[in-house]
């Protein structure tokens, strides 16, 4: 009799006298063996699973994660390439103060041109211009300042600023341009591009409210647009804007007074502040005829995380401060006269 059988308690009643019983069958051990194989066959497939896709995980995880960012069950921003300089592929730790003024958000640049993140800015419903490479913030009046969103210094400039006419109306359209260079380490190779300004303390000699020739407009340094990027020497009258080419700001800092521009379908005017920011990537834009290829133009409403700039603000990495005074922070009373310059540094 098998051992692993317990015994049978009508088997036990039966007297010794009587014939011994037929062999008890052993199908039941060799089922309670297949059992027991195929619970270790399922345990070794799960367990083995599991390593997998620890090993999997741990070989995809990017080497640059902070490890604050590892504790966040934030979804990084859609479509936002690994490949990309920007810090920004991985959202801050928190979102406490972050986005808080989408309110602001004007027309976004057209998605047609956008090679690099998400295409569609802060207002998908708002159909901007073609070509419109930037985004702008409806929070400017006439001469207010303009913020650095970070660290960055200057690399050229151009004065697109001329008459327009509309409807036989002829009226002035402010649009002096600058162009920046990241200096800070979250955002190696980053450009920045701001327009539509009246006038700039970086630009020591310009004060008018000229028109320019669009065809000859004073022009110096690095240029930066949708379809190329350059270095020019100073067109037309461009050296006598005193442009501190390498000047460098902080974050937070004044980089211009926002101009006006006439408004759609009427004689008034809009005053507004556009951005548009060149991120570096392994990738070719296929827009660039002359240039760096693997600059390319993001949606700077969907691509970036925003924060109100104070001098006691934190800034997780990858975050940029809002452009514009808000939430208490002010400039120093002479940086809002629009005639206050910045000294050549020494």
């Amino acid at each position: 009799m098998d051992p692993n059988i317990p015994p049978n308690p009508i088997q036990n009643e039966i007297p010794v006298t009587q014939p011994n019983p037929q062999p008890i069958s052993k199908i039941p051990t060799i089922k309670n063996k297949w059992k027991l194989i195929l619970i270790i066959i399922i345990f070794l497939i799960i367990v083995g699973a599991g390593v997998y896709l620890l090993i999997k995980n741990t070989a995809i995880a990017p080497t640059s994660t902070p490890t604050s960012a590892l504790t966040s069950t934030t979804i990084p921003i859609q479509s936002v390439p690994k490949t990309s300089a920007s810090a920004i592929t991985l959202p801050p730790p928190s979102m406490d103060g972050i986005n808080t003024h989408t309110e602001l958000y004007g027309t976004g640049a057209d998605p047609d041109i956008i090679t690099l993140g998400p295409k569609v800015g802060g207002h998908p419903g708002w159909k901007p211009y073609q070509h419109k490479p930037g985004m702008s913030f409806e929070t400017y009046k006439g001469g207010s300042p303009v913020l650095a969103p970070f660290d960055m210094m200057l690399v050229g400039f151009r004065d697109t600023s001329t008459q327009i006419v509309s409807g036989g109306i002829s009226a002035h359209s402010d649009d002096v341009k600058l162009f920046f260079e990241s200096t800070s380490p979250d955002w190696p190779g980053v450009y920045l591009t701001v327009y539509h300004l009246l006038t700039s303390p970086l630009l020591t000699g310009h004060t008018q409210r000229a028109s320019n020739d669009l065809m000859a407009a004073p022009a110096q340094g690095y240029q930066i647009f949708w379809d190329g990027n350059y270095s020019v020497s100073p067109t037309s009258n461009a050296a006598s804007y005193g442009a501190l080419i390498g000047y460098k700001v902080k974050r937070g800092e004044l980089i211009g007074f926002a101009g006006t521009v006439p408004a759609l379908g009427s004689v008034g005017t809009h005053s507004f502040a556009d951005f548009y920011f060149d991120v570096p990537d392994t990738s070719v834009n296929p827009n660039i005829q002359r240039g760096d290829i693997h600059l390319h133009l993001v949606q700077p409403g969907s691509f970036f995380y925003w924060q109100s700039y104070s001098p006691d603000a934190i800034f997780p990495s990858g975050v940029l401060a809002y452009p514009f005074e808000t939430d208490g922070y002010q400039l120093p009373v002479k940086q809002h006269n629009v005639n206050f310059k910045y000294s050549p540094q020494k």
